[in-house]
């Protein structure tokens, strides 16, 4: 159940992403949109599934909302100085990351790994494998100071992946109501702190209402369908770093995307990807979902 939630996450995000490279966006109006505007689709929903959940779960939202538009604004300054292929490239470390923390988090889990250990070092070299294909693909060499500088971002977007696994341990029954929360509270939380930290408020609000920036920002209906995919995913995955790999398939499937959007007469420029690296990447994931079964 879990690996079909986090394919159709990775086809989510895939895209997602394509969307918001054709946007003409900018990019101080998309982190306040990507708060607003999924909260306000998000809202009405949370009205009709309306639940009281523990206080837990508004703790782990505020976290997430705070940390998310940190991260944002933290992100936004790394790729001016580093460029965003070098920061996204390291992205992938977050498997690893949370792999290793979850296990900190729920250390009873350490015996069930020991107990078979050649399935365990399937499950390890396979979440290894995953993170080296997307690492090659982007043909990017990290550097030792982007890195140094986006490695605490990196910690902070696998406790946002650690927290949406644990935040479902709350749900009370009502997993899907919790889900629309999580993304209205946290969208609420996330736009107000963007639109607080923008230097050019007055500008930037006078933005956010115009309706042409309004329509360009379609797209983030497909990051409130992905908020709501992992969250689904992540409640089932027995560890969350299996989500978070598999949701990296999003590659291929932009592969494929742009293949069709090219058949069909678009001009489309896209990186071209080594077969070698999207074989293993297939392979790596493949093996994942079969070992962890």
């Amino acid at each position: 159940m879990w690996f079909i939630l986090a394919l159709l996450t990775g086809f989510i995000y895939a895209v997602y992403h394509i969307c918001n490279q054709e946007s003409k966006l900018k990019a101080e109006i998309f982190i306040i949109y990507r708060g607003f505007l999924t909260a306000a689709a998000a809202t009405p929903l949370v009205l009709i599934y309306h639940h009281i959940f523990p206080w837990q779960f508004y703790a782990i939202v505020l976290f997430q909302g705070i940390t998310i538009a940190y991260m944002d604004y933290k992100y936004f300054q790394a790729f001016h100085k580093f460029g965003a292929e070098n920061v996204n490239a390291v992205r992938p470390l977050t498997v690893l990351i949370v792999f290793i923390l979850w296990l900190f988090l729920k250390p009873a889990i350490i015996d069930t790994y020991l107990e078979n250990p050649t399935r365990s070092a399937i499950i390890l070299a396979s979440l290894l494998a995953i993170i080296c294909a997307v690492i090659k693909y982007r043909n990017q060499s990290i550097g030792k100071n982007c890195l140094q500088e986006v490695f605490p971002l990196l910690l902070l977007s696998s406790l946002i992946d650690i927290s949406n696994k644990v935040i479902t341990e709350y749900n009370d029954g009502y997993l899907l109501a919790l889900t629309f929360n999580r993304v209205a509270f946290t969208g609420w939380i996330i736009g107000f702190i963007n639109l607080l930290l923008s230097p050019k408020k007055k500008t930037v609000i006078k933005e956010m209402f115009d309706i042409n920036n309004i329509k360009q920002g379609y797209f983030l209906i497909f990051l409130i369908m992905g908020m709501i995919s992992i969250n689904m995913a992540m409640h089932y995955t027995p560890n969350p770093a299996y989500t978070t790999a598999i949701t990296y398939l999003s590659v291929i499937w932009i592969i494929l995307i742009n293949r069709v959007r090219i058949y069909c007469g678009a001009k489309v420029v896209y990186q071209r990807i080594a077969v070698k690296w999207i074989l293993l990447l297939l392979f790596a994931a493949i093996t994942l979902i079969l070992a962890t079964q």
